[in-house]
């Protein structure tokens, strides 16, 4: 792979986040963020039974301290709450709320079926997945580079 190529689909990636940001209008007060925090507690609810904050953070690939500001934001908006597991009082565990469940029904599952079928002719599955490796793979090679503080 060239620079130039790599820049090209660094500009791709770019736009990528663009588009996840403009999703239709979402609630006052809550962020995309929160759908993926929604998301991934709903998914991780059906995989897993029960949630817990560490199950969000590495379903995110995001620190475990931003997303527990994300979820006590939910729970303040009434979206989710948490409960200590009974087998463990250190566990905390998560839960979405009938609010929650009903943003993640409108927010992710109506929304990405919608726009699935405005693309079905478009892209294929097939398509679609070798783009999620190309990008898995991007972010498996990233260098990184720390600042010099000389």
């Amino acid at each position: 792979m060239t620079a130039t190529t790599i820049k090209q689909l660094l500009d791709a990636c770019f736009t990528a986040k663009k588009i996840t940001e403009t999703m239709e209008e979402l609630p006052k007060g809550m962020k995309p963020r929160h759908i993926h925090v929604i998301d991934a507690i709903f998914e991780q609810e059906k995989l897993l039974g029960e949630v817990c904050v560490s199950d969000v953070s590495n379903k995110l690939n995001i620190t475990t301290p931003s997303v527990t500001k994300l979820i006590n934001e939910l729970e303040d908006m009434g979206i989710l709450k948490k409960y200590i597991a009974d087998y463990d009082k250190r566990v905390t565990l998560l839960s979405l709320t009938d609010k929650g469940r009903a943003y993640e029904q409108h927010y992710v599952t109506a929304y990405h079926t919608e726009w699935a079928q405005q693309l079905i002719t478009e892209i294929t599955d097939a398509q679609a997945q070798d783009a999620i490796l190309v990008i898995q793979k991007l972010q498996e090679a990233m260098p990184i580079r720390r600042a010099s503080h000389e």
